[in-house]
Order: structure tokens, then sequence, then C-alpha cells
């Protein structure tokens, strides 16, 4: 054997283990969040969407539904970091990326709190089966 036909095959061995190792963490970094999490960050978002209370982000107030959207495009660019409804609650729903503030919600009672610990709460409820 030449060490050119040596060398051609080493490197098509190198090529071939680096193509599996691609599509391996491909497949990996791809996995799809499971059904049952999503689900469950769905229905917090729709949660959030749908309440009547005031959102605060950095000393700001938003509607609900500019809050749902705002935490909606958070979790696309987290992507497949997040993969439970607890993750999403505290790595991207809680606190401002920009300022590390924690995001807040006022209710209709006029009570000040941490969003964190509002949709932990919506967590508890939707796990218990009673979605409200």
């Amino acid at each position: 054997m030449t060490v050119d036909s040596q060398q051609f095959r080493r490197t098509r061995t190198t090529r071939a283990a680096a193509a599996i190792l691609f599509f391996v963490a491909t497949a990996l970094f791809a996995a799809p969040r499971p059904e049952e999490e999503q689900q469950k960050i769905d229905w917090l978002i729709t949660e959030m969407k749908n309440s009547d209370a005031v959102f605060i982000r950095n000393g700001k107030e938003y509607t609900g539904e500019r809050a749902a959207s705002h935490v909606k495009s958070k979790l696309w660019f987290a992507g497949k970091r997040v993969q439970t409804a607890l993750e999403f609650i505290v790595g991207v729903a809680s606190q401002s990326e920009e300022s590390g503030k924690p995001y807040e919600i006022c209710t209709k009672n006029g009570v000040q709190r941490p969003l964190e610990d509002w949709l932990v709460e919506r967590l508890a409820v939707y796990e218990k089966g009673l979605k409200r």
C-alpha cells in the first residue's frame, strides 16, 4: 500500500467519522421539547396573554398580550435549551436578559409580585388539572 492510498483511507475515515458525529450532534440538539412540556408552556403563555394584569419589565408596563409575545420570542431564541415548563419559567419568563431585573406582575387588586411566582402557581394549577 502506498503512502497516498493510506492517507486517502485515513482522510476518508476521518470525514466519515466527522459526518456521523455531525448528524448525531444535530439530532441531539434538535431534539424536540417533550410534547407534555410544550403544552404546559403554551398554556402558561396563553394565561399571560389572557390575563387582565399589568406586566412589568424593566420598569415599563405591558399588557398580557405584549408580555406573552415577548416571552414567546425569548423562548424561540432559547430553543431546545428549554425542555420543561419550569425551565421556561426560570430561564425565560422570570427576568430581563438586558438588565437582570425580575419581571413582575400587578394584578387588578393592586398586588405586585414577581412574575416567576405567579407562573409557578399557574403551572401548579395546570398540573392539578384545574386549568383555572
